[in-house]
């Protein structure tokens, strides 16, 4: 039983891991929208200022939100067993 519920953490915290970066991608895009950029890799490439200031913002709120999906792992894998 406690591995079915170990399964069922792993399912839920990859899905919630996805999605919430691919959500906060997605309004960094909405954010810059119109305007010129590119990614090179985890770098960006562009002169506005607009853009990599947004792009600062969004990658903080990406790596906040992957901790505290890690700290929220580590609590909820605690009370297992």
């Amino acid at each position: 039983m406690t591995a079915v519920i170990f399964i069922l953490i792993a399912i839920v915290f990859f899905v919630l891991g996805m999605g919430g970066i691919m959500y906060i991608d997605h309004k960094f895009a909405l954010a810059v929208d119109g305007r010129t950029y590119s990614m090179k890799g985890r770098k960006i490439d562009t002169e506005d200022p607009y853009v990599r200031r947004q792009f600062k913002k969004f990658y903080a709120i990406r790596v906040v939100y992957s901790i505290s999906l890690l700290a929220l792992l580590i609590v909820v894998v605690s009370y297992v067993g």
